[in-house]
């Protein structure tokens, strides 16, 4: 129905002639003055009917010609965004965005040998990218290099601007970061360390270092043996994939492991025999952070260590 009201509006000027021409020649042969109609109006009618119809039909052809054009412009351009994006994929260096993000996250951490972790609170790679990685090493029984260059959670003030840097980085009202807080993000450090630990112990072929960093940064960056991964916060956020064998990729993976060299580096070795029980305790957590040298505060009760211990082994995936 709409489109024939559509067709209507389009056609009105032909229509209107067309609908003329038979309403006059209706009343020449049945009206009143039927008899006076001569020849010449008769052939007036009958022109101006035969080119309402040709105007029609030409409109028609006109129309499926502009159909054609639109799908012709259509395919063409979906072909040119395929050629692109085969471009730049071919070139090793692509983005992606959403559930093609996760993806290529999980595709990366299914065969990997190595993890290069350079962000923030590792709250993330803590859930998932650790346990998975580790899983999937330990049935193939090969070797895990890990490594985590994240912040000193026992610089209070390095925290506070980290949350207020998100905060003031958000553009909705509603957005989550207002609600972080200092304590709250250096709870989540000390619970990415700790999940570190526990996880060195229950996997022998797991080599782990973790570096505290005091610098702050809006990226986060993440290596495995199949591609390096650079992205903000989430897949909301478009991410950069550069493929192993890219010479970016290359000189990334130096980048990483020079920066990771210069932050604080955990003395990793010194936890290795200290027994974690499969729900830390509290007595365990002050354990292994004294024998790190990471000063936990001094307001923090055997609550408070417990709520950490749960943290670290008891994350969900923060992006569902």
């Amino acid at each position: 129905m709409k489109r024939r009201i559509v067709w209507l509006v389009t056609n009105s000027d032909v229509a209107l002639a067309l609908s003329v021409a038979i309403v006059v020649a209706v009343l020449g042969v049945v009206g009143p003055d039927s008899e006076k109609a001569g020849p010449a109006e008769s052939a007036t009618l009958a022109t101006l009917a035969v080119l309402a119809v040709i105007l029609l039909r030409d409109r028609a052809r006109n129309d499926q010609r502009d159909q054609d054009w639109r799908e012709a412009l259509a395919e063409t351009q979906l072909r040119l965004d395929r050629l692109a994006d085969g471009i730049d994929r071919s070139s090793g260096v692509y983005f992606v965005i959403g559930l093609e993000f996760g993806k290529v996250l999980a595709a990366a951490r299914q065969s990997t040998d190595r993890w290069l972790f350079k962000g923030a609170t590792g709250t993330y790679v803590r859930a998932v990218t650790l346990p998975e990685c580790v899983d999937h090493a330990r049935l193939s029984r090969r070797a895990l290099v890990f490594r985590l260059e994240i912040l000193d959670p026992t610089d209070p003030e390095l925290c506070e601007r980290y949350v207020r840097m998100h905060q003031r980085l958000t553009t909705r009202a509603d957005s989550p970061e207002h609600s972080w807080t200092m304590d709250e993000t250096r709870r989540e450090l000390f619970a990415t360390i700790l999940a570190a630990c526990w996880y060195q112990q229950r996997y022998e072929m797991l080599d782990i270092d973790i570096g505290l960093s005091s610098k702050l940064s809006i990226h986060r960056y993440e290596l495995s043996s199949r591609c390096l991964i650079i992205t903000q916060r989430g897949p909301s956020f478009p991410a950069t994939i550069v493929e192993s064998g890219n010479l970016s990729y290359d000189l990334w993976n130096t980048e990483l492991a020079v920066s990771l060299r210069q932050s604080k580096l955990l003395p990793m070795k010194q936890i290795q025999d200290v027994p974690l029980s499969a729900s830390p305790s509290a007595d365990e957590v002050r354990s292994v952070f004294s024998l790190l040298g990471v000063a936990l505060p001094d307001t923090y009760t055997d609550a408070d260590l417990e709520e950490i211990s749960e943290l670290a082994l008891a994350s969900a995936n923060p992006y569902e």
